[in-house]
């Protein structure tokens, strides 16, 4: 025990934050020294060279005189023992290499498919298939999408001239485009550097359709309907992908008798069948097409894949990250209204840290920040909003920090793009080292840590339930998504337990939409699993989950006072055993916290000069008192 708690005590530069750093401007080797040796000082060792809207055109993207200054960046990086993490995009999302890729070839710009009721006249309109309806006749094109990615030089950003068209990432040739424009010019200028001061690549939210794509397309490509066939789709279905959000707004409608809600639900088992197996023809293509791609030409280059897909929700996808991330953005996650536990966007913390657990990744991350300032003022971002997001991406396991995002420059406007500036510009910058530490201290303990819990929640490759995670986030009771292919193909079920990796799971949570779409495989599973005794649970309510959780004698730690705003995390590194506790609320919280089996030894303060809060004498309960973005370490005997 004493062994870990002088190293959590210690900083260690591997763990420290590698901001997106805004290239935005126009570039000197003086600023870009003067600005890294700013974040040298405040504890920043390593960073993303991001090429950000604001870049002047006399540094063309991927040109000779924009190379001069990657260079000089990276090799001042090595001279200073900081690392270099590469952006593989100009802004995003990624996968066109600024419109290039379309450039190169025009039939890889990214594609849909449409359903019409008349022929289309348009030449780049290929026919899929057409059908007799009782509608009338249905014709199904496949197009290109229209859409773009934001790009980095004048009137490239979205609605202007310029703006780069984005590319089929669903088609394997082009994504091999894309690598050899962006990737392998990369390797080629900077190739003794990767392995050592250039550590990854960072691909972001590649989107299939691109940003603003026509209307009325759902995602498509060459041999995408021969695959949905062959995946039990049929063309009379094909309408039916059109129809998602139609058969609930029909059967909530006023005046809708019992016999049209019966034909009604028949319906909308037909679409949610229709659009299962189209879900899961498009995710095999993107993962094969793009991220089996790009992950294997990082293996091959020895450097880690980082980044994130583009749903909070889409674990499936993570599987080809060497450091699986997702990226808080937009408030969608935040303090006020509950919205740190409500929505699609609150499973994200899980969503990395999870699918790294259970396939044995080492690091896993969150792009965070970005456009998370106040409500009433964008670009107030303070020291105590900061602490909060942290203890948020801390207390769901996540170990690895990009914030977003450091701007090179804020003249003439550039701080407008995209804000808060959390780096160079910021009111808090003098006191950053204070933060970098604390990042570095924490990522440190999640690192090789395991979290201490017998349950998992099963979930689909992009679809992840937030309100199984509320109540158990709010009771203090630990537990894991666990992916249904994991289940299907890494598990191993012994004695009523599911094992895999550093994890026995004797409680498998799903929920309604789940059980429905369940896999033949999954069916039998949990029929051996439980009957050998293994419990599962299909959720309905709060009090049924927690009934069986305490009659199982599955929890570990409890609230006295039962406060809501309270999060904790029970993990085992190196052998000792320790409970993270932040709060997630507005205000001050008391509490006692009892740890089931443990006694607690000594409470720390993680916060700057690491303090001792207290050293526990009696095995009964922590006392806890924290303001607003305070966090804990209790460490058990």
């Amino acid at each position: 025990m004493s062994t870990l708690i002088d190293s959590f005590k210690q900083i260690r530069d591997d763990y420290t934050p590698i901001p997106f750093w805004f290239w935005n401007d126009y570039l000197s080797e003086d600023e870009i020294t003067r600005q890294m040796e700013e974040m040298k000082d405040k504890g920043v060792d390593a960073f993303v060279i991001h090429p950000r809207k604001g870049l002047p055109k006399e540094i063309e993207y991927l040109s000779e005189k924009y190379f001069y200054y990657v260079k000089y960046a990276v090799s001042k990086a090595k001279e200073m023992n900081m690392k270099v993490v590469l952006y593989d995009e100009a802004m995003y999302p990624s996968g066109s290499c600024r419109g290039m890729v379309v450039k190169k070839n025009k039939a890889f710009a990214s594609k849909g498919l449409m359903m019409t009721k008349a022929p289309l006249e348009e030449t780049d309109a290929v026919l899929v298939a057409d059908l007799a309806t009782d509608q009338g006749k249905r014709y199904f094109y496949m197009l290109p999408s229209g859409g773009n990615i934001r790009g980095v030089h004048e009137n490239e950003d979205d609605g202007e001239i310029d703006a780069p068209p984005s590319s089929d990432l669903l088609d394997p040739e082009a994504v091999k485009t894309f690598i050899a424009l962006t990737h392998e010019k990369y390797y080629a200028e900077l190739k003794e550097y990767f392995g050592s001061t250039i550590i990854a690549f960072f691909t972001d939210e590649p989107c299939i359709l691109g940003r603003n794509p026509r209307e009325g397309l759902i995602p498509w490509s060459d041999g995408i309907y021969e695959e949905y066939l062959a995946a039990g789709g049929t063309l009379e279905d094909l309408p039916l992908l059109f129809e998602k959000q139609s058969c609930d707004n029909a059967a909530n409608a006023e005046g809708t008798d019992k016999s049209d809600i019966s034909h009604i639900s028949d319906k909308k088992e037909r679409v949610q069948r229709a659009r299962r197996i189209y879900d899961e023809v498009i995710y095999a293509r993107m993962s094969r097409a793009y991220y089996g791609q790009l992950s294997k030409w990082c293996t091959d280059h020895g450097i880690a894949l980082t980044g994130h897909p583009e749903k909070s929700t889409d674990i499936g996808y993570l599987q080809n990250y060497t450091w699986p991330c997702q990226d808080i953005v937009w408030r969608f996650v935040e303090p006020e209204d509950g919205h740190a536990l409500i929505g699609e966007h609150t499973t994200m913390g899980k969503c990395s840290s999870d699918s790294a657990r259970h396939r044995g990744k080492h690091r896993n991350g969150n792009e965070c920040f970005g456009c998370c300032g106040h409500r009433d003022d964008p670009y107030l971002f303070t020291e105590e909003d900061m602490r909060w997001y942290l203890n948020w991406l801390f207390v769901r396991g996540v170990n690895l920090v990009y914030p977003h995002a450091f701007y090179y420059s804020v003249r003439d406007g550039r701080g407008d793009e995209r804000p808060p500036e959390v780096g160079l510009g910021n009111p808090f910058w003098p006191q950053y080292r204070k933060m970098s530490n604390y990042i570095k201290r924490m990522c440190y303990l999640n690192t090789a840590a395991v979290n201490n819990t017998e349950i998992a929640v099963l979930c689909k490759p992009q679809e992840l339930s937030w309100q199984i995670a509320k109540p158990l986030f709010e009771n203090q009771i630990e537990f894991n998504y666990l992916e249904e292919e994991l289940l299907n193909t890494s598990c191993q079920v012994t004695a009523g337990t599911v094992n895999i990796t550093d994890y026995s799971y004797k409680l498998l949570i799903y929920d309604e939409d789940f059980e429905k779409n369940m896999s033949p495989e999954t069916v039998d599973i949990l029929q051996k699993y439980r009957s050998q005794g293994g419990k599962t649970l299909c959720f309905k309510d709060d009090r049924e989950l927690l009934d069986i959780i305490e009659k199982n004698g599955l929890r570990k730690l409890k609230l006295v006072n039962g406060s809501k705003n309270i999060r904790c995390t029970y993990e085992i590194k190196d052998n000792a055993e320790y409970v993270i506790v932040t709060n997630e609320g507005m205000d001050k919280v008391s509490d006692e916290l009892e740890i089931f089996g443990k006694a607690a030894v000594s409470v720390w303060n993680p916060y700057g000069d690491v303090t001792l809060d207290e050293t526990i004498t009696d095995a009964g309960t922590v006392k806890l008192e924290l303001s607003k973005c305070e966090s804990r370490v209790i460490f058990l005997s």
